[in-house]
């Protein structure tokens, strides 16, 4: 940094002209250096733009790291700094062994924050806990799943198809499915937790089941969780469930935002 000061040099002669013998003031105004902006930083600002545009929706998941940083021209490190730092940012939202996802605008989030399930619990509160309990669970089922369960998943799943049952009758699968995956898991600890979380899940489903295409959305990421779990692919089972949060969460704040744009 250039530090500001003050100083006297003596006066030049111009044009022919003597000096008088009086000194000249000179001030240095404080100056930061001009720094080269980083690769990291040049990636950040451009992916930060691209969401706050609504090139990429909250939920979306964003191509790998290695890809990511073909698009740029940039190295993985630069990229990892990158993504670090959007994260940091809340822009973007890690899961690790599945991917980047965008994250809810920060106006979005907080609006969503504010839907209540129960009791003072929010939407936001409860796809927290949610989202890392649904994706072991389909991960660690896919590893143990039998013959038998993997039947029974599939009878659940061709029930919900129905399309003459009520919506309370296709929450009623809903729980059952999650509540059989949990089961097949088999881990006595998690199959607790996710049934403390039932009377939630229940009074949020409620909520959210007349927002348009969500019966027929949360039917299609069923089915693809039961298919990962059912081949036995722990890791596009845990990327299933965690998808399928997702598009709550997207159908959530699209909705929000139909119901703002109509007022």
């Amino acid at each position: 940094m250039i530090v500001a000061r003050r100083r006297r040099e003596p006066a030049a002669a111009t044009h022919g002209v003597e000096p008088t013998g009086s000194d000249v003031e000179i001030v240095t105004h404080t100056i930061q250096p001009v720094r080269r902006l980083k690769l990291a930083d040049a990636v950040v600002a451009q992916l930060s733009r691209l969401i706050t545009e609504g090139e990429y929706r909250p939920g979306d998941r964003l191509a790998s790291e290695r890809d990511l940083a073909k698009q740029f021209c940039v190295g993985r490190s630069t990229m990892r700094e990158a993504l670090r730092s959007l994260e940091a940012d809340a822009f973007v939202r890690t899961e690790h062994g599945i991917g980047v996802f965008v994250e809810q605008r920060q106006q979005r989030r907080g609006r969503q924050g504010a839907l209540l399930v129960d009791g003072g619990i929010t939407v936001a509160e409860l796809f927290e806990v949610r989202r890392p309990l649904e994706r072991d669970a389909a991960g660690l089922a896919a590893k143990r799943i039998s013959a038998n369960e993997a039947a029974e998943l599939w009878t659940v799943i061709e029930r919900a198809a129905v399309p003459s049952i009520s919506d309370e009758e296709f929450i009623a699968l809903d729980g059952e499915l999650h509540r059989m995956i949990a089961k097949v898991a088999k881990n006595a600890v998690l199959c607790q937790v996710l049934a403390g979380l039932e009377p939630l899940f229940f009074a949020y489903s409620h909520q959210v089941i007349a927002l348009p295409n969500r019966r027929a959305r949360a039917h299609a990421g069923h089915v693809r969780i039961v298919d990962a779990v059912t081949r036995r692919q722990p890791r596009e089972a845990s990327s299933a469930a965690v998808a399928h949060i997702h598009d709550v969460e997207r159908d959530i704040v699209t909705n929000l935002d139909t119901t703002e744009q109509a007022v």
